[in-house]
């Protein structure tokens, strides 16, 4: 079965639903949009995040998955690509309290819908 075709997006919103939205780290995968030099690729942050107790290692594990999806919105040319690949935006989103967080919620719903949407249009399927 080839995951990628558009007629098969309803598997991908089961995955998201039942895996809590960790399902864009197997859709990255299979776009190829990891990179082996950043740094969720190199060993040693993860064992100096894991060593230095749980706080550190806790903020990259979403971190880690904020930026898959970042990725594979991109990858599946999603709209909007300027603000939701700047750090600074996300980093903006956080710090302002309650608008800039219901801003946040708002951005990340759109990001995974609209994976959800480009993969029902078919966007995925060249990458079969």
């Amino acid at each position: 079965m080839k995951l990628l075709k558009s007629e098969n997006w309803w598997i991908w919103l089961l995955m998201f639903l039942f895996s809590g939205g960790t399902s864009h780290i197997v859709l990255g995968a299979l776009l190829d949009v990891y990179d082996k030099n950043a740094w969720y690729a190199k060993l040693k942050y993860w064992i100096i995040g894991i060593i230095l107790f749980l706080i550190p290692f806790s903020i990259m594990v979403p971190v880690f998955i904020l930026s898959i999806t970042c990725n594979t919105a991109y990858k599946l040319k999603l709209d909007g690509s300027e603000y939701y690949m700047s750090p600074y935006v996300w980093l903006f989103l956080l710090i302002i309290p309650f608008i800039g967080w219901l801003v946040f919620v708002v951005l990340l719903l759109y990001i995974n819908i609209g994976i959800l949407v480009q993969l029902y249009k078919g966007y995925g399927e060249k990458y079969i």
